[in-house]
């Protein structure tokens, strides 16, 4: 092999006609770099994990190994070839050396690092909520879907396609039913506001507000094997902190769960005690139980309440609850409190049951029921099997981790975190193997490995998906635009 020979003061450096150092002074650490992709798992049909090195240099070296097939890469950001990286994350294992030059012309060779590439898929889609940090605006919200497999990100339905100068819009609350775009909902509110459903391709806008419910329905949850929606009615309001680590408090003064039945396009309760406030409905595996927090609250009912709400806010602690569920007969069992975070001076929200019934992922913080807007707020994870439970360090951060979904075969979850910065909410993933541990969580990755540091829009709610959406944004719009909700009919509930 032929050698290009640079002579620097007492030491010879052999850089080999393929750019790989030959010479160089050995450091024993790890590279730093960003996003943090050092000893990750991996799924195997994910794009490539480009990264910026953050040692200082003037020259840089990237050598990326999988098998005998090799990349190298010049320059501190990493983007990675596609076609390289399909060959080299097909033999399980990609192993990652970084050599950087220094101001007097010396190589240092860090110690390598690997990612292991997992042989559990994860979904090819994502969808989640893009939204400006500031709580003003709004405006801006859109809901994305992006193809895992490579960079493509694409719209789905913003809120400036509707909204005009004097009607603002807000859409929130994206889901699928059994991770397939062919049947999926979200939610408008205020101008031309409704439920927006696909329902087997088609559009619909629904209604859900009656006179026996208090809002139309949020925070859905499919059922998995009967055409029925558990949703939460919540009447939501914020406060901006004017003396307080924490920038944003979000409380329900009243919240409600209700059961929407598709077929016959109609609301019923399924828990609206005036002195609870009960929110964030999942449904177990089989469908068979509902599970939800609430907080119980007998402050005042007047004019009065969201003040005193707020006064009291470190006070709320939401506790998990279940209620059984028959889904021929459409009735329910008694409430079961599930977990006490009250006693643990704790709250506890948004529970998501894995995809095969064993495990129970849910937030818990210090008090109240957004864990976005908390400056802590961890993860907490329940073995349905055996009733034990532990707070998963491999997932937790000393930031506010928040909404989560599972991946369709269960093993992995992504999450809204904002351990980067403290402020600006990422996605993160991690797999889970079968004994529910959790591998070091790694971010969504960009092909811009700047991305994160220079985008400064938040992520939140984000969901897996077996495909994309097939409705245009345009298709969309045109549809919330010129389509009257069809309200839904109130069911009462043998006894009412």
């Amino acid at each position: 092999m032929k050698h290009c020979i640079t002579i620097v003061a007492a030491l010879t450096l052999l850089v080999s006609c393929t750019g790989i150092p030959q010479t160089t002074v050995q450091t024993d650490k790890v590279p730093s770099v960003f996003p943090d992709y050092t000893n990750v798992v991996i799924p195997s049909n994910i794009a490539p994990l480009n990264f910026r090195i953050e040692e200082e240099g003037k020259k840089y070296v990237t050598v990326i190994t999988g098998g005998a097939d090799k990349a190298v890469i010049g320059g501190q950001k990493v983007e990675i070839p596609p076609r390289k990286w399909r060959k080299i994350k097909q033999h399980g294992l990609i192993g990652i050396q970084v050599f950087v030059m220094d101001d007097d012309s010396r190589w240092h060779s860090y110690r390598p690092f690997s990612m292991s590439v997992s042989e559990d898929e994860i979904d090819p889609y994502i969808s989640y909520r893009v939204i400006p940090v500031a709580v003003e605006s709004y405006q801006n919200l859109s809901i994305r879907q992006r193809n895992l497999t490579n960079f493509r990100e694409k719209v789905i339905f913003a809120n400036t396609m509707v909204q005009t100068n004097a009607d603002g819009a807000c859409i929130n609350c994206h889901s699928y039913r059994d991770y397939s775009t062919d049947n999926m909902l979200f939610h408008v509110r205020q101008y031309k506001g409704g439920t927006v459903m696909v329902l087997d391709g088609k559009l619909h806008k629904v209604n859900m507000k009656t006179d026996h419910t208090l809002s139309a329905g949020v925070y859905p949850s499919w059922h998995p094997t009967h055409d029925y929606i558990a949703l939460s009615n919540n009447r939501t309001h914020q406060s901006v902190h004017s003396a307080s680590h924490d920038k944003l408090e979000v409380l329900d003064d009243i919240s409600d769960l209700i059961l929407y039945d598709i077929k016959n396009n109609t609301v019923s309760v399924i828990e609206n005690d005036s002195s609870e406030l009960e929110n964030y409905p999942n449904w177990s595996a089989d469908g068979r139980k509902l599970y939800y927090v609430s907080y119980r609250y007998d402050g005042n009912y007047g004019d009065k309440r969201k003040n005193e709400m707020f006064l009291s806010r470190e006070d709320f602690h939401f506790n998990l609850y279940s209620k059984p569920f028959d889904p021929d007969t459409k009735t329910w069992g008694p409430t079961k409190l599930e977990f006490d975070a009250a006693a643990r001076d704790s709250s506890i929200t948004w529970p998501r049951v894995s995809p095969d019934g064993r495990w129970l992922l849910a937030c818990i913080s210090t008090h109240g029921v957004f864990p976005l807007d908390q400056i802590v707020s961890d993860y907490i994870m329940f073995d349905l099997e055996n009733g034990s439970y532990r707070y998963p360090d491999e997932l937790n951060s000393p930031f506010a981790e928040s909404f989560h979904s599972w991946s369709s075969n269960g093993r992995w979850v992504m999450f809204s975190t904002r351990r980067e910065d403290g402020v600006h909410t990422r996605l993160y993933f991690s797999h889970m193997d079968e004994n529910g541990r959790f591998s070091k969580p790694f971010a969504l990755p960009q092909r811009d490995p700047d991305f994160n540091r220079e985008f400064l829009y938040a992520f939140n709610i984000p969901e897996f998906m077996k495909e994309p959406v097939h409705i245009t944004p345009r298709q969309f719009a045109s549809f919330i635009s010129g389509t009257d909700a069809t309200p839904a009919k109130y069911e009462t509930k043998k006894g009412e």
